[in-house]
């Protein structure tokens, strides 16, 4: 909901620094205590592997030219000794690939989301490609134990950062006491990683073994594990020591601010990772960033052959799309995939240059549920808006007031239909549409009679309705800059609800100002897209009760997060928080959770908190003719709860045609 939520969830730095992290990701797997075979290697028929490739095979494979010579030169040590004793085999899509060349891509804005869904993802487990469960990743193996109390990772023997140091289960303990555990570095533990105010535990077994435990069921752990981010990342110990005053004490009292800055991937080139490729120059230097190969990636295909097949990415940085879609049409982008961008607008113009410049569109399947969420700040410093907003008769009148149908067809050139933010119909724990259909009719005269009935009757002779105070009913809606769309259906907003008295004023700013107005409770409405419609709602139910940063009520969010007491929620909101708590957290049963999630949801649909425009049509992505083992339609999901295109394997996509 601020400005760190989008597709798709943009993180600003200043989040990713304050937390040394980011958030959330879905449901636990029905009737699983331990999870060891990686799916990857199931097959070994296809594309000339060879069955059972894996520590012995790795040593036989092939790298990189561009290591090769490293390692013919004397400064890299042999393929062999820089890979881990069991690597992760991944089963190519197609084929095997090929080595070289550079993946051409792009960001709308400097803002980082793009790389933490590609090159930034490697975690403990991962999302398996079709968004169906979980599977170890940076860990070999995982055990879930007490119904979610207790989760044991297997780490992978001989596994090294991209430095060549030793990854071991000293660098997790490393996070929990440092990190976790010190409050100039994390003064509001995250609401992921405790439950009911008790904190995780975290404790070492062995060089590669290592038990996170909670006090009680805490059975969407993995799920909030499986996208990029806080609340826990993977760190080298090693490297940041000298950085920590609890082994450096003759650091200044800024020590903890500059801590996070080293822990910044994107912007400390000397941070040792674990991903594919590292980056070659910070984030913010000039107007593109490149990533090369790690030469100590954990991961191999199915000959041995190390991963990744591709040598370097490289994202150009625009901060209008004008210039960003000239240079896709143009055929000057590989893949990329982002809301903001492959739009039903910019499709005629993308559709076109496929003609000349060697790329397709593929079909992704989109987890959002709404194209524009209209959040009134339920918890607004002005008593009388405060009051104003809270009034659900208000709130369905000014629905009434929007012509969907009209912004369906202008502004999304007729694609999507009337929807609320309401889950979408693929969800299998809600299949119903009532909550999705309630209050989108364009009814003038009705909406005239709720604004009434919500005690908004009176007019000035201009027919403008007024507040409690006597004066004219003005929203003020602020709107992020980078979401042209969203402005434009909202100028159509503005003229329909001057048809019923009131005022809507469009405020348009930076994603920081954004963040920093809303952090500060300063706005009347801002808007959001509604991304979360499909299985990430069952870790971030964010639209249906505040929670995660809500753009509708951000002091009953703080109440639910357990930071700095504000103001608590109503009984209904209330009760949402403690069936999410009970059923959804605490039982690692999928029916159990599932029903949960449908008692919140009605809960939702019945207090009618948030208001939508519509539910999006057919969303793709722009995949080049020369790259090779990415999905084709529909075999993608625009999301980041499950961060494509990265789960499906990045380091097996090559390049031809150079």
């Amino acid at each position: 909901m601020p400005e760190n939520f989008g597709s798709r969830r943009d993180i600003s730095r200043k989040d990713f620094l304050a937390l040394g992290a980011a958030l959330a990701g879905a449901s636990l797997l029905p009737g699983c205590s331990a999870f060891s075979m990686d799916p990857d290697t199931a097959d070994r028929s296809k594309s000339g592997g060879k069955a059972g490739a894996g520590a012995g095979a790795a040593g036989k494979g092939k790298e990189s030219p561009m290591l090769a010579a490293r390692v013919k030169a004397g400064s890299l040590p042999p393929v062999e000794k820089r890979l881990p004793a069991n690597p992760r085999v991944i089963q190519p899509l197609e084929r095997l690939g090929v080595y070289g060349g550079t993946w051409r891509t792009v960001e709308a804005s400097t803002d980082p989301s793009w790389l933490w869904m590609t090159v930034c993802h490697d975690h403990l487990i991962s999302w398996d490609p079709t968004w169906t469960k979980i599977i170890p990743n940076v860990a070999e193996s995982y055990e879930i134990r007490g119904n979610g109390r207790e989760y044991v990772f297997k780490l992978r023997e001989g596994m090294r950062w991209s430095d060549g140091q030793p990854f071991t289960a000293d660098d997790l303990l490393f996070w929990y006491e440092k990190i976790y555990l010190n409050k100039e570095i994390t003064p509001v533990l995250p609401s992921t990683l405790q439950i009911n105010g008790k904190p995780l535990v975290v404790e070492k077994q062995d060089d590669q073994t290592v038990t996170f435990r909670f006090p009680e069921p805490n059975a969407v752990f993995l799920q909030n594990l499986a996208i990029h981010g806080p609340p826990f990342r993977l760190l080298p110990r090693h490297y940041l020591e000298r950085f920590h005053k609890d082994f450096n004490p003759e650091l200044g009292n800024d020590w903890a601010q500059k801590f996070l800055e080293k822990i910044d991937e994107l912007n400390n080139v000397d941070l040792p990772v674990v991903t594919g490729w590292v980056p070659k120059n910070p984030h913010g230097d000039g107007d593109r960033q490149v990533w090369e190969r790690n030469p100590y990636y954990f991961k191999v295909d199915p000959d041995g052959s190390q991963l990744p097949y591709i040598d370097k990415v490289v994202f150009t940085f625009f901060q209008e799309q004008g210039p960003l879609i000239l240079q896709a049409a143009n055929g000057d982008v590989d893949l990329y995939m982002r809301a903001e961008v492959t739009t039903p607008k910019n499709r005629p113009v993308l559709a076109r240059g496929t003609r000349t410049g060697g790329y397709k569109l593929v079909k992704v399947k989109d987890p959002t549920h709404n194209t524009v969420g209209i959040c009134l700040n339920l918890t607004h410093e002005d008593p009388d808006k405060r009051r104003m907003f809270q009034n659900k008769d208000f709130r369905i009148g000014l629905s009434h007031a929007i012509n969907r149908p009209q912004i369906i067809d202008l502004v999304f050139l007729g694609q999507g239909v009337p929807w609320q933010t309401a889950p979408r119909p693929e969800v299998p724990f809600y299949k119903s549409d009532d909550m999705g259909k309630q209050y989108t009719d364009y009814n003038l005269e009705l909406a005239k009679r709720y604004l009434d009935k919500a005690g908004y009757a009176r007019t000035d002779a201009r027919g403008r309705r007024l507040g409690a105070d006597g004066r004219p009913i003005v929203i003020s809606v602020l709107i992020q800059s980078r979401y042209p769309v969203m402005i434009d259906a909202m100028e159509f907003v503005k003229g329909t609800w001057a048809k019923v008295g009131i005022e809507l004023r469009i405020d348009t700013a930076s994603p920081e100002l954004v963040g920093t107005r809303m952090d500060a409770n300063k706005y009347d409405c801002t808007l959001d897209v509604g991304e979360l419609g499909y299985k990430g709602m069952l870790t971030d139910p964010r639209w249906f009760f505040a929670t995660g940063g809500s753009s509708y009520a951000p002091l009953w969010s703080r109440w639910y997060e357990g930071g700095t007491p504000q103001e608590k929620p109503p009984e209904a909101m209330r009760r949402q928080a403690a069936i999410y708590r009970q059923k959804v957290v605490g039982s690692s049963d999928v029916d159990t959770q599932y029903a949960g999630m449908r008692e919140i949801i009605e809960i939702a649909r019945d207090e009618f908190w948030t208001m939508g425009i519509s539910r999006p049509a057919e969303s793709y992505a722009i995949v080049s003719d020369r790259i090779h083992n990415v999905p084709g339609d529909n075999k993608m999901w625009l999301a980041f709860k499950c961060p494509y295109p990265a789960v499906t394997n990045i380091s097996q996509y090559y390049l031809e045609g150079e």
